[in-house]
């Protein structure tokens, strides 16, 4: 027994080295793959798992009082515009699909006074705290101190409130500005009756996408450029901003397919919704903070923050270590 054990090791030893010397030529070989590589390595040396599980833990806290205030002000926008309620019930559901269906929104709209103080205190409890966490989670990928000394405390907190109040307007601009497009491409197409033509639909749906992934770059753009306390310009971030758009709506439509076929489902609809958001916010969490780090570890940026902070041994060798005449293209 002994034996076979000893050649079965023997056998994954000799298989582990087969993959590593192959990965190290695919990364002295392609520089794409390298940079991958080196995010990762970031990602992991700072505990990018860690730190995405206590952004889920914060962030799932503060989606109840997000959302009682959105329901609040929906209440408000019913007797206001038909069309504003429309748009805020969509931006609802394109951030978890199928809650509204859930929930009696009419109950909602009667005690909107009361939704909206608990809301509002709730968030201000909660989400100033998921922002926290966020912006000392992309100082720490980034390669920055997490808490930066003599930092003010209460102007700390109302960057935090302004970052906060950012998102949700992008957020919900975003989703109505998708609508808005879809809505009004479908009506041009409609009067020259080509409505009906093949692939009118995908091309109304690559529509509202590209608008989606405008508004998200904006997000991520703000993100990496104003929390992670890096010194590169906005011009040197702009491919991990677009990077982190893409990749977040191809999760939100991952979700829409996921929970759109769990939700109606009698043996665990009753908590399909928590559980896909929680595990929804943690897949969101932990490829916020890969982006991070492959932004962080792009040469350019590098050397941007290469006066104002230590740079690690594998950082320096990531902007030294290139092949000369070589024009640096990660």
């Amino acid at each position: 027994m002994p034996q076979v054990i000893t050649a079965v090791q023997r056998r994954f030893e000799s298989a582990d080295a087969a993959v590593r010397t192959r990965l190290r030529r695919a990364r002295a070989r392609w520089r794409w793959f390298d940079h991958l590589a080196r995010a990762y390595e970031r990602y992991r040396d700072r505990r990018g798992d860690r730190l995405a599980a206590a952004l889920t833990s914060y962030g799932f806290l503060s989606f109840f009082p997000l959302l009682a205030l959105a329901y609040a002000l929906l209440g408000y926008l019913v007797g206001v515009s038909d069309l504003a309620r429309e748009y805020l019930v969509t931006a609802i559901n394109d951030m978890l699909p199928g809650l509204s269906d859930r929930l009696q929104i009419s109950e909602v709209v009667r005690s909107k006074t009361a939704a909206g103080l608990i809301g509002t205190v709730g968030l201000l409890l909660t989400g100033l705290g998921w922002v926290q966490v966020l912006r000392e989670s992309l100082r720490d990928i980034w390669g920055n101190d997490p808490r930066p000394e003599g930092a003010n405390f209460l102007v700390m907190r109302l960057l935090d409130a302004a970052v906060l109040v950012f998102l949700g307007v992008m957020l919900i601009l975003g989703s109505a500005a998708t609508a808005v497009a879809g809505s009004t491409a479908h009506t041009v197409l409609g009067w020259f009756g080509m409505d009906d033509v093949s692939g009118a639909g995908t091309a109304l749906r690559l529509l509202s996408l590209g608008v989606a992934v405008f508004f998200n770059t904006w997000i991520f753009l703000v993100l990496f450029s104003r929390l992670t306390g890096t010194r590169a310009p906005w011009r040197r971030i702009y491919k991990g901003a677009l990077l982190g758009a893409v990749g977040f709506e191809a999760l939100k439509q991952v979700a829409s397919f996921l929970l759109g076929r769990t939700v109606d489902n009698p043996l665990y609809a009753s908590f399909a919704v928590l559980v896909g958001l929680m595990v929804w916010i943690n897949l969101v969490s932990r490829y916020l903070f890969y982006v991070a780090a492959w932004t962080a570890t792009r040469s350019v940026v590098l050397s941007a923050d290469n006066g104002h902070r230590t740079l690690t041994p594998g950082d320096v060798l990531s902007v030294i270590a290139r092949p000369v005449g070589r024009r640096e293209k990660v």
